[in-house]
Protein backbone atom coordinates (compact mmCIF):
# COMPACT_ATOMS: atom_id res chain seq x y z
CA UNK A 1 0.00 0.00 0.00
CA UNK A 2 1.37 3.40 -0.99
CA UNK A 3 2.11 5.81 1.83
CA UNK A 4 0.35 9.21 1.71
CA UNK A 5 2.64 11.97 0.44
CA UNK A 6 3.05 14.86 2.90
CA UNK A 7 5.09 17.93 1.97
CA UNK A 8 7.01 19.45 4.88
CA UNK A 9 7.55 23.19 4.42
CA UNK A 10 10.23 25.07 6.34
CA UNK A 11 12.46 28.12 6.14
CA UNK A 12 15.71 29.32 7.68
CA UNK A 13 19.01 27.76 8.68
CA UNK A 14 19.58 24.87 11.14
CA UNK A 15 19.75 25.90 14.78
CA UNK A 16 18.12 29.28 14.17
CA UNK A 17 14.38 28.59 14.51
CA UNK A 18 11.96 26.20 16.15
CA UNK A 19 9.77 25.31 13.15
CA UNK A 20 12.77 24.10 11.13
CA UNK A 21 13.91 22.03 14.11
CA UNK A 22 10.43 20.48 14.30
CA UNK A 23 10.58 19.54 10.60
CA UNK A 24 13.98 17.92 11.04
CA UNK A 25 12.68 15.87 13.95
CA UNK A 26 9.63 14.73 11.98
CA UNK A 27 11.78 13.67 9.03
CA UNK A 28 13.94 11.55 11.34
CA UNK A 29 10.99 9.99 13.18
CA UNK A 30 8.90 6.83 13.06
CA UNK A 31 6.34 8.72 10.96
CA UNK A 32 8.50 8.03 7.91
CA UNK A 33 7.09 4.48 8.04
CA UNK A 34 3.57 5.87 7.62
CA UNK A 35 4.09 8.84 5.27
CA UNK A 36 6.30 9.70 2.32
CA UNK A 37 7.73 13.08 3.25
CA UNK A 38 8.93 15.64 0.70
CA UNK A 39 10.88 18.77 1.70
CA UNK A 40 9.91 22.26 0.50
CA UNK A 41 12.53 24.51 2.05
CA UNK A 42 13.80 28.05 1.68
CA UNK A 43 17.12 28.84 3.36
CA UNK A 44 16.68 32.61 3.27
CA UNK A 45 13.75 34.80 4.24
CA UNK A 46 11.60 36.24 1.48
CA UNK A 47 11.79 40.02 1.56
CA UNK A 48 8.98 40.42 -0.96
CA UNK A 49 7.09 38.30 -3.45
CA UNK A 50 9.69 35.77 -4.62
CA UNK A 51 8.40 34.69 -8.04
CA UNK A 52 11.28 32.30 -8.87
CA UNK A 53 10.78 30.50 -5.54
CA UNK A 54 7.03 30.25 -6.17
CA UNK A 55 7.66 28.74 -9.61
CA UNK A 56 10.13 26.24 -8.16
CA UNK A 57 7.69 25.15 -5.45
CA UNK A 58 4.70 24.95 -7.81
CA UNK A 59 6.72 22.66 -10.13
CA UNK A 60 7.70 20.49 -7.19
CA UNK A 61 4.13 20.21 -5.90
CA UNK A 62 2.69 19.40 -9.33
CA UNK A 63 5.31 16.69 -9.71
CA UNK A 64 4.76 14.95 -6.34
CA UNK A 65 0.96 15.57 -6.11
CA UNK A 66 0.88 15.49 -2.29
CA UNK A 67 -2.04 14.34 -0.17
CA UNK A 68 -1.22 17.14 2.29
CA UNK A 69 1.04 20.21 2.38
CA UNK A 70 2.11 21.21 5.89
CA UNK A 71 3.20 24.87 5.99
CA UNK A 72 4.85 26.20 9.14
CA UNK A 73 4.51 29.87 9.98
CA UNK A 74 2.33 32.83 9.11
CA UNK A 75 4.84 35.35 7.89
CA UNK A 76 6.12 35.84 4.37
CA UNK A 77 7.72 32.40 4.17
CA UNK A 78 4.42 30.75 5.13
CA UNK A 79 2.53 32.91 2.63
CA UNK A 80 4.79 31.65 -0.16
CA UNK A 81 4.17 28.07 0.95
CA UNK A 82 0.37 28.26 0.91
CA UNK A 83 0.28 30.32 -2.29
CA UNK A 84 2.45 27.75 -4.09
CA UNK A 85 0.19 24.96 -2.83
CA UNK A 86 -2.93 26.76 -4.06
CA UNK A 87 -1.38 27.50 -7.47
CA UNK A 88 -0.41 23.83 -7.76
CA UNK A 89 -3.99 22.76 -6.98
CA UNK A 90 -3.19 20.94 -3.73
CA UNK A 91 -6.45 20.03 -1.96
CA UNK A 92 -5.27 20.04 1.67
CA UNK A 93 -3.01 22.74 3.13
CA UNK A 94 -2.33 22.71 6.86
CA UNK A 95 -0.78 25.84 8.38
CA UNK A 96 0.61 25.68 11.92
CA UNK A 97 0.86 29.02 13.71
CA UNK A 98 4.18 29.40 15.56
CA UNK A 99 4.03 33.16 16.05
CA UNK A 100 2.81 36.40 14.56
CA UNK A 101 4.61 39.55 13.50
CA UNK A 102 1.95 41.61 15.30
CA UNK A 103 3.84 40.82 18.53
CA UNK A 104 7.12 42.29 17.27
CA UNK A 105 8.32 45.74 18.21
CA UNK A 106 10.63 46.74 15.39
CA UNK A 107 11.64 50.40 15.38
CA UNK A 108 11.89 51.76 11.87
CA UNK A 109 10.15 48.71 10.36
CA UNK A 110 6.53 49.64 11.11
CA UNK A 111 5.60 49.65 7.41
CA UNK A 112 6.79 46.07 6.98
CA UNK A 113 4.96 44.99 10.12
CA UNK A 114 1.71 46.53 8.84
CA UNK A 115 2.18 44.81 5.48
CA UNK A 116 2.54 41.41 7.14
CA UNK A 117 -0.18 41.90 9.78
CA UNK A 118 -2.77 43.17 7.30
CA UNK A 119 -1.54 41.38 4.16
CA UNK A 120 0.57 38.22 4.27
CA UNK A 121 -0.67 36.76 7.56
CA UNK A 122 -4.45 37.04 6.85
CA UNK A 123 -3.85 35.81 3.30
CA UNK A 124 -1.95 32.79 4.62
CA UNK A 125 -4.88 31.90 6.90
CA UNK A 126 -7.42 32.39 4.10
CA UNK A 127 -5.49 30.23 1.64
CA UNK A 128 -5.05 27.40 4.16
CA UNK A 129 -7.66 24.65 4.21
CA UNK A 130 -6.82 23.83 7.85
CA UNK A 131 -5.02 25.65 10.70
CA UNK A 132 -3.44 24.43 13.93
CA UNK A 133 -1.47 26.14 16.70
CA UNK A 134 1.42 24.94 18.84
CA UNK A 135 -0.09 26.04 22.17
CA UNK A 136 -3.37 26.85 23.87
CA UNK A 137 -2.41 30.51 24.18
CA UNK A 138 -2.10 30.92 20.41
CA UNK A 139 -5.41 29.10 19.85
CA UNK A 140 -7.18 31.77 21.88
CA UNK A 141 -5.78 34.79 20.01
CA UNK A 142 -8.37 37.19 18.60
CA UNK A 143 -7.01 37.07 15.04
CA UNK A 144 -7.60 33.29 14.90
CA UNK A 145 -11.15 33.23 16.24
CA UNK A 146 -12.79 33.58 12.81
CA UNK A 147 -11.35 30.29 11.52
CA UNK A 148 -14.38 28.17 12.39
CA UNK A 149 -14.12 24.67 10.92
CA UNK A 150 -10.59 25.32 9.61
CA UNK A 151 -9.15 25.04 13.10
CA UNK A 152 -8.04 21.48 13.86
CA UNK A 153 -6.59 22.04 17.34
CA UNK A 154 -3.26 22.27 19.13
CA UNK A 155 -0.22 20.29 17.96
CA UNK A 156 2.31 21.02 20.73
CA UNK A 157 6.00 21.26 20.06
CA UNK A 158 7.85 18.18 21.29
CA UNK A 159 11.48 17.57 22.17
CA UNK A 160 13.62 14.47 22.74
CA UNK A 161 13.94 13.41 26.36
CA UNK A 162 17.54 12.52 27.25
CA UNK A 163 17.80 9.10 28.86
CA UNK A 164 19.52 10.74 31.82
CA UNK A 165 19.40 14.41 32.79
CA UNK A 166 22.89 15.91 32.89
CA UNK A 167 24.52 13.10 30.93
CA UNK A 168 27.95 14.21 29.73
CA UNK A 169 27.94 17.16 32.12
CA UNK A 170 31.60 16.97 33.21
CA UNK A 171 32.86 16.68 29.63
CA UNK A 172 30.64 19.54 28.44
CA UNK A 173 31.69 21.82 31.31
CA UNK A 174 35.34 21.06 30.72
CA UNK A 175 34.93 21.97 27.06
CA UNK A 176 33.55 25.37 28.08
CA UNK A 177 36.25 25.97 30.68
CA UNK A 178 33.77 25.88 33.57
CA UNK A 179 35.10 25.11 37.03
CA UNK A 180 33.32 22.55 39.24
CA UNK A 181 31.91 25.24 41.55
CA UNK A 182 30.82 27.67 38.78
CA UNK A 183 27.06 28.27 38.52
CA UNK A 184 26.17 28.49 34.82
CA UNK A 185 23.03 30.14 33.51
CA UNK A 186 22.12 29.61 29.88
CA UNK A 187 19.91 31.50 27.44
CA UNK A 188 19.14 29.97 24.03
CA UNK A 189 17.40 32.45 21.76
CA UNK A 190 17.67 34.60 18.69
CA UNK A 191 19.63 37.73 19.51
CA UNK A 192 16.87 40.32 19.31
CA UNK A 193 15.65 42.73 21.96
CA UNK A 194 12.28 40.94 21.69
CA UNK A 195 13.83 38.04 23.64
CA UNK A 196 14.35 40.26 26.69
CA UNK A 197 18.13 40.55 26.71
CA UNK A 198 17.96 44.16 27.89
CA UNK A 199 15.85 43.04 30.84
CA UNK A 200 18.29 40.22 31.55
CA UNK A 201 21.27 42.59 31.55
CA UNK A 202 19.49 44.83 34.08
CA UNK A 203 18.54 41.84 36.24
CA UNK A 204 22.08 40.46 36.37
CA UNK A 205 23.34 43.81 37.66
CA UNK A 206 20.81 43.57 40.51
CA UNK A 207 21.90 40.15 41.75
CA UNK A 208 23.41 40.07 45.24
CA UNK A 209 27.11 39.11 45.44
CA UNK A 210 28.05 35.43 45.55
CA UNK A 211 31.12 33.48 46.55
CA UNK A 212 30.68 31.21 43.51
CA UNK A 213 31.53 32.46 40.05
CA UNK A 214 28.42 32.98 37.94
CA UNK A 215 28.54 32.42 34.19
CA UNK A 216 25.96 33.30 31.53
CA UNK A 217 26.12 31.27 28.33
CA UNK A 218 24.18 32.76 25.41
CA UNK A 219 23.58 30.50 22.40
CA UNK A 220 22.12 32.16 19.32
CA UNK A 221 22.66 34.96 16.85
CA UNK A 222 20.54 37.68 15.34
CA UNK A 223 20.24 41.25 14.11
CA UNK A 224 20.69 42.89 17.53
CA UNK A 225 23.85 41.00 18.48
CA UNK A 226 26.09 44.08 18.73
CA UNK A 227 23.70 45.99 20.98
CA UNK A 228 23.02 42.98 23.16
CA UNK A 229 26.75 42.27 23.49
CA UNK A 230 27.25 45.86 24.66
CA UNK A 231 24.38 45.60 27.17
CA UNK A 232 25.88 42.41 28.63
CA UNK A 233 29.39 43.88 28.99
CA UNK A 234 30.98 44.65 32.37
CA UNK A 235 28.39 42.97 34.59
CA UNK A 236 30.13 42.53 37.90
CA UNK A 237 30.02 39.02 39.25
CA UNK A 238 28.84 37.43 35.98
CA UNK A 239 31.10 36.10 33.24
CA UNK A 240 29.05 36.53 30.01
CA UNK A 241 29.91 34.43 26.94
CA UNK A 242 28.18 34.94 23.60
CA UNK A 243 28.57 31.60 21.82
CA UNK A 244 26.79 32.37 18.52
CA UNK A 245 24.58 29.89 16.66
CA UNK A 246 25.29 26.41 17.97
CA UNK A 247 24.37 22.94 16.76
CA UNK A 248 25.50 21.38 20.07
CA UNK A 249 22.81 22.94 22.27
CA UNK A 250 22.16 19.64 24.12
CA UNK A 251 25.80 19.66 25.28
CA UNK A 252 25.47 23.27 26.43
CA UNK A 253 22.31 22.42 28.38
CA UNK A 254 24.08 19.48 30.02
CA UNK A 255 26.81 21.88 31.16
CA UNK A 256 24.41 24.47 32.60
CA UNK A 257 22.67 24.78 35.98
CA UNK A 258 19.78 27.11 35.16
CA UNK A 259 17.85 28.23 32.07
CA UNK A 260 16.79 31.88 31.84
CA UNK A 261 14.16 33.01 29.34
CA UNK A 262 13.08 36.66 29.75
CA UNK A 263 11.34 36.93 26.34
CA UNK A 264 8.78 39.71 25.91
CA UNK A 265 6.37 37.48 23.95
CA UNK A 266 6.28 33.83 22.97
CA UNK A 267 4.11 31.01 21.69
CA UNK A 268 5.77 27.69 22.58
CA UNK A 269 9.55 27.70 22.74
CA UNK A 270 11.51 24.58 21.78
CA UNK A 271 14.48 25.98 23.68
CA UNK A 272 12.42 26.18 26.88
CA UNK A 273 11.19 22.59 26.48
CA UNK A 274 14.68 21.28 25.70
CA UNK A 275 16.11 22.92 28.82
CA UNK A 276 13.38 21.35 30.96
CA UNK A 277 13.93 17.96 29.30
CA UNK A 278 17.56 18.20 30.44
CA UNK A 279 16.42 18.78 34.01
CA UNK A 280 17.28 22.48 34.17
CA UNK A 281 15.16 24.74 36.39
CA UNK A 282 13.73 27.67 34.46
CA UNK A 283 13.12 31.34 35.17
CA UNK A 284 10.90 32.70 32.40
CA UNK A 285 8.61 35.62 31.67
CA UNK A 286 4.89 34.98 32.15
CA UNK A 287 3.90 35.29 28.50
CA UNK A 288 2.21 33.04 25.94
CA UNK A 289 2.92 29.34 26.09
CA UNK A 290 5.47 29.77 28.91
CA UNK A 291 2.56 30.01 31.34
CA UNK A 292 0.86 26.78 30.28
CA UNK A 293 4.15 24.84 30.23
CA UNK A 294 5.23 25.94 33.71
CA UNK A 295 1.83 25.83 35.43
CA UNK A 296 2.58 22.27 36.60
CA UNK A 297 6.09 23.07 37.84
CA UNK A 298 9.59 23.27 36.50
CA UNK A 299 10.42 26.89 37.09
CA UNK A 300 9.51 30.39 38.14
CA UNK A 301 7.42 32.85 36.14
CA UNK A 302 8.05 36.60 36.35
CA UNK A 303 6.31 39.58 34.73
CA UNK A 304 7.74 40.37 31.29
CA UNK A 305 9.99 43.41 31.20
CA UNK A 306 10.60 43.48 34.99
CA UNK A 307 14.33 43.17 35.78
CA UNK A 308 13.75 43.41 39.53
CA UNK A 309 11.37 40.44 39.52
CA UNK A 310 13.76 38.48 37.29
CA UNK A 311 16.69 39.08 39.67
CA UNK A 312 14.54 38.12 42.68
CA UNK A 313 13.54 34.82 41.02
CA UNK A 314 17.10 34.01 39.88
CA UNK A 315 18.93 34.65 43.15
CA UNK A 316 17.64 31.74 45.29
CA UNK A 317 18.04 29.22 42.47
CA UNK A 318 21.58 30.39 41.79
CA UNK A 319 22.48 29.89 45.46
CA UNK A 320 20.71 26.58 46.20
CA UNK A 321 21.76 23.47 44.23
CA UNK A 322 19.19 21.33 46.04
CA UNK A 323 16.34 23.58 44.94
CA UNK A 324 17.71 23.61 41.40
CA UNK A 325 17.62 19.80 41.32
CA UNK A 326 14.10 19.65 42.74
CA UNK A 327 12.64 22.22 40.33
CA UNK A 328 14.52 20.70 37.38
CA UNK A 329 13.15 17.21 38.11
CA UNK A 330 9.61 18.60 38.10
CA UNK A 331 10.23 20.28 34.76
CA UNK A 332 11.59 17.11 33.21
CA UNK A 333 8.38 15.31 34.21
CA UNK A 334 6.26 18.11 32.70
CA UNK A 335 8.02 17.60 29.36
CA UNK A 336 7.83 13.80 29.55
CA UNK A 337 4.07 13.96 30.17
CA UNK A 338 3.04 16.66 27.72
CA UNK A 339 5.82 17.91 25.44
CA UNK A 340 7.97 14.95 24.49
CA UNK A 341 8.80 14.09 20.90
CA UNK A 342 6.43 11.11 21.13
CA UNK A 343 3.57 13.39 22.24
CA UNK A 344 4.18 15.74 19.31
CA UNK A 345 4.43 12.92 16.77
CA UNK A 346 1.24 11.33 18.07
CA UNK A 347 -0.67 14.62 17.78
CA UNK A 348 0.72 15.23 14.31
CA UNK A 349 -0.16 11.72 13.16
CA UNK A 350 -3.75 12.05 14.37
CA UNK A 351 -4.20 15.36 12.53
CA UNK A 352 -2.61 14.03 9.34
CA UNK A 353 -4.81 10.94 9.39
CA UNK A 354 -7.93 13.04 9.92
CA UNK A 355 -7.16 15.50 7.12
CA UNK A 356 -6.07 12.88 4.60
CA UNK A 357 -9.11 10.80 5.50
CA UNK A 358 -11.35 13.74 4.67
Amino acid sequence: MNRPVVVQHSAGVPGANGPLTAVQRVLASRLTDRYEFVRMHSSAGNGGLNVPLLREWVRLLRQVRPDLVHVRGLQNEGFHGVLAARLAGCPRILVTVHGTVRDLRQPGRAWRRRLLVHGAEPATLRLASHVATVCEYAAGRDFLRHLGGKFVGVIPNGVPLPAQAGAGRDRARAGLGLRPDDVAMIAVARLTWEKGFGVLADALRRLPPSAARRVLLVAGDGPDRAGIAAALTDIGGVDVRLLGNRLDVPDLLAAADLFVFPTLHENLSNALLEAMAHGLPVVASAVGGNVEVLRSGGGRLVPAGDPGALATALAPLLDDPGERRHVGQLGRKVVADGYSLDVMLGSLDRVYQRLIGE
